[in-house]
This record gives structure tokens, sequence and C-alpha cells, in this order.
């Protein structure tokens, strides 16, 4: 059977085009929303849940040193074996077995004894001001760092929002590449025929062919862009691996409400408390020079043969402890909390000015992004409405092949200045939320969580 030329032509330029088809088409994905995208981040990203494993290590530090005030309660078992004079002495006097002697060779050499001893005791601090001032900065910690834990999921939350935006951008240009190449291929088909008919020439048909091949490069890279874009939206929701497509596309009046003040930044919260916690550090070494105050009571049995309390005894007592000199301890501690306070303070006053600074440029950024938008329709409308015009004039043969590449090369800008000014626009405004503090509230409300 004779195949004619052409039609070996075609069909080389379909399994081309089925080819192209298979291996540059973007695989099918999970599709999601941008509130599941958001939940998954903050619910399953591993930093965020090693913020939240640090805000639950600081809350058992703060109940550990809370311990330190409440009462303890010990029991200790202690067995004693000896012929010691003094130690044979007072076990049998504990034991209740001391028998007189009118000599005192029983007391310089008595036999050898054994004594169980059973203690039950009760230690309580009264007064220690340098414990109440840790007890308060580990609060002042455990605090700090839920607070950590909460702009940890707002970055959480944010990357998700900038991964989503990522794919969003990718299927823009993967939809403009793709209508790129239909409008290459009808460029050709005209081309060609203005060959065929003898009113065009062979050196248009190759430069539509060449103009074909680059928007084919083009569509493969953002097929590409696309699947990557999607991989990485998978990673910010906090999946091990595989593809997340997005539901719909996100517009600039999801973040028209009313913008949130500095002062709501987790960060800044928890560099205030991490400053707060820094100053009762301080007051607590300054307490190393008051008194210490604490009771005791005790009950305690005596036994030769066994743990009992055969033999039983209590006892009652306080004590009251003040360090009169510790090798200048006290004073190096208070000279290394003062700093560190210092230095906390001033930490917290830089991140206040960043993020006064940040908040003010997120805000500029949007209305510039707004014009950028407006004027990138504008373009689109424009250069549209000209390749229009010039491809009837073309098809007339009232124009060169070169004015209509250009118009088209200046079309493809234009489209790729929108995709480029929305997803800008998006992302601008939705910093505006992240830099005031509130994104997660925005877009999970009623979900915030306070650990």
């Amino acid at each position: 059977m004779h195949i004619s030329t052409g039609a070996k032509s075609m069909m080389r330029y379909l399994i081309a085009l089925l080819l192209i088809a298979l291996l540059a088409s973007p695989v099918w994905a999970q599709e999601v929303s941008l509130t599941t995208a958001v939940r998954s981040a903050v619910d399953k990203r591993p930093f965020v849940k090693a913020a939240e494993a640090q805000a639950a290590s600081a809350e058992a530090a703060a109940g550990e040193a809370l311990a330190d005030y409440l009462p303890q309660l010990t029991l200790q078992e202690t067995y004693l074996r000896s012929n010691e004079p003094g130690s044979s002495l007072f076990m049998s006097l504990n034991q209740e077995q001391l028998e007189l002697s009118s000599t005192a060779d029983p007391y310089n050499y008595p036999p050898v004894r054994s004594d169980f001893e059973t203690r039950l005791q009760l230690d309580q601090r009264l007064f220690d001001m340098r414990l109440a001032y840790a007890i308060s900065q580990a609060r002042s910690g455990a605090a700090a760092a839920r607070a950590g834990a909460a702009w940890s999921r707002e970055e959480a939350a944010f990357s998700a929002f900038g991964a989503y935006l990522g794919v969003q951008r990718s299927q823009a240009v993967h939809a403009w590449a793709e209508s790129s190449l239909e409008e290459a291929g009808e460029l050709l088909r005209l081309a060609e025929l203005r060959q065929r008919n003898g009113i065009g020439l062979k050196s248009d048909t190759l430069r539509a062919r060449v103009y074909e091949s680059e928007v084919k490069r083009r569509y493969l890279r953002a097929t590409n862009d696309l699947t990557l874009a999607r991989r990485r939206l998978a990673l910010a929701m906090g999946e091990q691996g595989g593809e997340i497509d997005i539901k719909a596309p996100l517009t600039a009046e999801l973040f028209e409400c009313e913008t949130p003040g500095k002062g709501q930044r987790a960060d800044l919260q928890a560099l205030s408390l991490q400053s707060r916690a820094a100053r009762q550090q301080l007051s607590s070494a300054r307490a190393g020079w008051l008194p210490n105050l604490g009771v005791s009571a005790s009950y305690s049995g005596h036994d030769p043969d066994q743990p009992s309390f055969e033999a039983d005894s209590w006892m009652l007592s306080g004590r009251l402890s003040w360090t009169l000199f510790d090798g200048m301890r006290r004073e190096r501690s208070q000279q290394r909390a003062a700093a560190e306070f210092r230095a906390a303070d001033q930490v917290l006053q830089e991140a206040s000015r960043e993020a006064e600074l940040a908040l003010q440029e997120a805000l500029l950024r949007a209305e510039e992004a707004q014009l950028q938008y407006t004027t990138a329709q504008r373009a689109v409308a424009e250069a549209e409405e000209s390749h229009h015009l010039l491809a009837g004039r073309y098809a007339a043969g009232l124009s060169d092949l070169s004015d209509l590449l250009g118009v088209q090369s200046a079309l493809d800008r234009a489209r790729a200045d929108l995709v480029d000014a929305e997803a800008a626009l998006v992302q601008a405004r939705g910093n505006i939320h992240f830099q005031g503090g509130g994104f997660v509230a925005l877009l999970l409300p009623g979900e915030v969580k306070e650990k």
C-alpha cells in the first residue's frame, strides 16, 4: 500500500503531538482548597510540631519549678550494722533497748548491732524569693514558647498560601503556553498555506516553524513547572510526597477585610515574654541576698531485725538559712542576668521596628501590585486587539510575517506579565495579614489554637 509524502508528514506530526500530550501533560493530582491546605500545614509541618513540642517542654518546666515550692514527702529505709561504741549506743537508744551498766565496758566494747531505720519525712519551703521569681520566669518562658509555636503556625500557613499561589500561577502560565502553542500552530498553517498559494515566502514558513518550536519548549517548561509547584504544595502541607492541585484560584478580594495591628504578631509576643522572663531572672538573682526559711517533720521507726515502726519517734524542725558569702557568685550571677535582660530588651526593640517596617512595606507593595495588575490587564487587552487586527491583515496578504511575529511576541509578554501581576497582587495582600500577625485567624476563623 502506497502512502503519499503528505500523509507521512501528517502522520509524523500527529505522533509528535501524541507524545507531547503523553509526556508533557500534567498528571492528575488531588485537589484541595486553600483552607484545607492551610489547615494541613499548621497540623502536619514538622517544624510546627517541633515548636509545639518545645512549648509542651516549657510548660512542663514551669510545673517543675512550681513543684519546688510544694511539700516534699520522702520515705527512706536505712540499714546499719556496726560495733562502733557511739553508733551502737544510739542504735540501742532508738530501738528502746538500752540497758544500763555499772561499768563502762558494755559501752566501750559493745557487741555488733543491726538497725533498720524507716523514716517518713516532710519538707516545706516557707520563704524563698529566689525560687518564687524562678517560678515566674518559668511561666513566662512557657508563655513565650506558646507564642513561638503560634508564630510557627503563622509561618506554615503563609508558606502553604505561597505554595498554593505558586500552583495557581503555574496553572495560568501553563494555560497561556498551551494557548500560545495553538496560536503558533495556526500561524504555521497560514504560512504554509500562503506558500502553497504562491503568495508567501519559504523563509516565512521556516520562521513560523522556529517560532512553533520555541513555543513547544515553553510549553514543556511550563508543564514541568506546574508539576514542581504541585509537589511544593504537598511539601508545604506537611505531606511526605506526591502532587497536590488546587480547587479554585485565589483572588485579591480574599484579603479585603481590616488589617490587623502589629501588636497581634505572635513572634513579638514571644520576644516580649522572653524579655519579661529575663527581667524575672534578674530579680531572682537579686533575691539571692535574702534568707530562706523552711520547716521539716519526720516520723521514724527502728528495729534490729526488720523494717518496722516497733520503736517509733517523731521530730519537728525549722531552719533559717542566710548565705553571707559565696565567693562572689551572687554578684556575678546578678551581672549576667542584667546583661541578658538588656540583650532581650534590645532584641525586642529591634524586632518591633523591623515588624513595623515590614507592615508598612507590605501596604506599599500591595498598592504597587494593584497598579501593576491594572496596567497589565490594559496591556493584554491592547495586545490582543493589535494581534487580531494584524492577523487579519496577514491573512489578507497586507502584512509581513515578521510584523505578526512581533505582535505575537508582545502578546506573549503581556500575558506573562498579567499572570505575574495577578499572583503578585494576591501575594502582596496576603502578606499584609501575615506581617500583621492575623493570617491564620483570617483563613481559619475559630480554629486558632491556644496552646
